[in-house]
């Protein structure tokens, strides 16, 4: 009796400790997903009516996005579905390698939280700032 008294504490603490070791997500793993975007600014003045963009970043690394352009002056709207391979240095910056031309953007990431995710791009040199929510939770 006093053998299988002993056993069970000590088989409880190694299970215990065995699910307390969990390995935390990479910077990949946790910008795996939808984003879309919630505020564009250009060279610091706010685009966003006429900008957007929906960005998912697969496990596989591959993506797809769905870009929305507004022309300022007739009013209309252009959508391209752009798509490719995505990776990341680990957590200062995505790049994105385009299919149809084998193009790279590169997007420094200033900010980043479980939800929300800002980055920059230089296109032309003109500064983008992008804002992206997480749309798949």
């Amino acid at each position: 009796m006093k053998k299988s008294f002993f056993n069970l504490p000590v088989l409880l603490i190694t299970a215990l400790s065995f699910t307390a070791c969990k390995k935390e997500a990479t910077f990949e793993e946790k910008i795996t997903g939808e984003w879309q975007s919630v505020n564009v600014k250009l060279n610091g003045n706010d685009v966003t009516s006429y900008f957007s963009l929906d960005l998912e970043l697969q496990a596989d690394k591959d993506f797809k996005a769905t870009l929305k352009t507004t022309d300022i002056f007739s009013g209309n709207m252009t959508t391209t579905n752009p798509k490719g391979e995505w990776s990341t240095d680990g957590s200062e910056e995505i790049e994105l390698t385009y299919d149809d031309t084998d193009e790279s953007e590169s997007y420094e990431v200033l900010e980043f939280s479980g939800d929300e995710l800002i980055v920059e791009t230089i296109q032309d040199g003109d500064k983008i700032e992008i804002t992206f929510e997480r749309a798949d939770e």
